[in-house]
């Protein structure tokens, strides 16, 4: 199941972005640099910005093993249980993103944005590739083919995302809340 692989690298991709180290400067009045405590709202910031990161790396790590398998039904299947499990890792990702607005400094609300409709996007395709395969009776070549093509199509809500990912300009002083944030290890 090349899908599968694919989607793994995208979502390590996308995750990675998050880690990344980037420059930049607030446009506002600087957060605390000093021991920023968990209720500040820098800190609360980059804990739920963290955590989308950390769910989108979760969903790469604990994808299953492609099967090889000519069975229709144990393909169907396991083609549901991995569209689920990542439409329900993009729902978790996507609730954090959407509370990161407003951002606690200026600039970052419209790279949120896209990245959030880059993961819309890629929903969107994936859960519409779930239903139409979960719909085929009996699972046919023919459903199963257009199930993964459009979980491929898919990827282009991912590139998406990780394209804004890659962009946004993480404050220093974010950078310096993140090291008192749980989920910034």
């Amino acid at each position: 199941m090349r899908g599968l692989t694919v989607v793994v690298a995208c979502v390590a991709m996308v995750s990675a972005g998050c880690a990344t180290v980037v420059s930049g400067s607030a446009a506002s009045a600087p957060i605390s640099t000093g021991q920023a405590d968990e209720s500040s709202p820098g800190v609360r910031w980059m804990n739920r910005w963290c955590g989308a990161g950390k769910l989108l790396v979760t969903a790469g790590e604990t994808n299953p093993v492609p099967t090889t398998t000519g069975d229709a039904a144990v393909l169907k299947r396991e083609f549901l249980q991995m569209t689920s499990r990542l439409a329900g890792v993009l729902d978790a990702v996507l609730s954090d993103l959407r509370a990161l607005r407003p951002a606690p400094v200026p600039g970052l609300d419209s790279s949120i944005s896209k990245i959030i409709e880059g993961l819309v996007e890629a929903r969107g395709e994936l859960g519409t590739a779930h239903d139409e395969v979960e719909a085929a009776d009996p699972m046919t070549v023919e459903a199963y083919t257009a199930g993964v093509k459009r979980f491929g199509r898919s990827m282009n809500g991912l590139a998406t995302a990780q394209n804004a990912m890659n962009r946004i300009d993480i404050p220093d002083e974010l950078k310096d809340a993140g090291q008192s944030a749980s989920n910034c290890d």
